[in-house]
């Protein structure tokens, strides 16, 4: 009798230390302050400003069914020296491009095709976009509970296996906030995973509602994640011509070869940084240097057509 009662004080115990978001309101207002925070944080670190937008909170529980489900491709591993377990911050296929169309000045117009594989490139702007999201995060929460939140670990493959090996079974119940990201049709999907243990102790705080404040923005944060823009390597190609041939052309070319190009000396040179075409320029020489002057942006409108049309 007694071995059952203990079962049920410990059941009862662990259901009062869950926390179920629609029950506490100032999660959906810690949420939406999240997603403006977030939102001016990238507006000033990327070339076209990016939306973010609260959808929801809810409880999760991480398994690899849960993680494919969600299409995370994505993640980002969270520590804090407040609490032991490990936070979440996970996105899905899409983002890596999503963010980067913008941190390059897009406005997503086009219709986006299939997922890319994550380059270089992706990789950097998708980091620290999900990096923006522990910072504003902490800064959200500061009313409510100190979270101390840092990033740790930056996961692309194996997201399933390595979260399985880095967090125990026992430490798998979080609270999520969920947001979408997008800029024109570039759309994807964002989820924080916040220990529901680091929470739980801040119950009647999240049960009330406080007065509206301004949102929150960290201007040195900003600064700091401009100078790093600015020191990127990039890699930049010109290009002088571009035309098609057949395979069994390709095939029967030999070293010393000449090919025929459709250019001349006159012809403009396409500049093109990391896939993404930036300018025209016209080539020159300066002394035993082969130069090329910048004439004109490249519209991708502009250029969207111009390839229908020369098919």
């Amino acid at each position: 009798m007694d071995t059952v009662t203990e079962r049920n004080i410990g059941e009862r115990l662990r259901s009062a230390a869950r926390i179920e978001p629609e029950k506490f309101p100032r999660l959906k207002i810690i949420g939406t302050q999240w997603a403006e925070a977030v939102s001016a944080k990238l507006a000033a670190s990327h070339a076209s400003p990016l939306a973010v937008e609260f959808v929801a909170s809810s409880p999760f529980a991480l398994s690899r069914s849960a993680l494919a489900e969600t299409d995370t491709q994505l993640a980002l591993t969270v520590r804090s020296s407040k609490w032991r377990e490990m936070a979440l911050v996970a996105a899905d296929g899409r983002f890596a491009d999503t963010v980067t169309e913008a941190g390059f000045g897009g406005d997503g117009r086009d219709a986006p095709g299939p997922a890319r594989p994550l380059t270089s490139v992706g990789r950097f702007f998708a980091d620290a976009a999900l990096r923006a999201f522990v910072d504003a995060g902490n800064a959200v929460f500061a009313d409510v509970v100190a979270l101390g939140m840092s990033p740790d670990r930056f996961v692309s493959d194996g997201i399933g296996e390595k979260l399985d090996e880095w967090i125990a079974p026992e430490a798998r119940s979080f609270v999520e906030f969920r947001f979408r990201v997008s800029i024109g049709r570039c759309e994807a999907a964002l989820r924080v995973a916040v220990p529901e243990a680091a929470l739980a102790p801040h119950r009647r705080k999240f049960a009330a509602v406080p007065e509206e404040g301004p949102s929150i923005v960290d201007e040195t944060w900003t600064r700091d994640l401009e100078a790093g823009f600015q020191k990127t390597d990039m890699h930049v190609r010109a290009i002088l011509c571009e035309q098609q041939t057949s395979l069994g052309e390709i095939s029967m070319l030999q070293v010393g070869q000449t090919l025929a190009l459709d250019a001349t000396m006159q012809s403009l040179v396409l500049l093109e940084c990391e896939g993404q075409r930036l300018f025209r320029g016209t080539m020159g020489r300066s002394r035993d240097t082969y130069v090329v002057k910048v004439s004109e942006p490249v519209d991708p409108t502009e250029e969207f057509i111009d390839d229908i049309l020369a098919h």
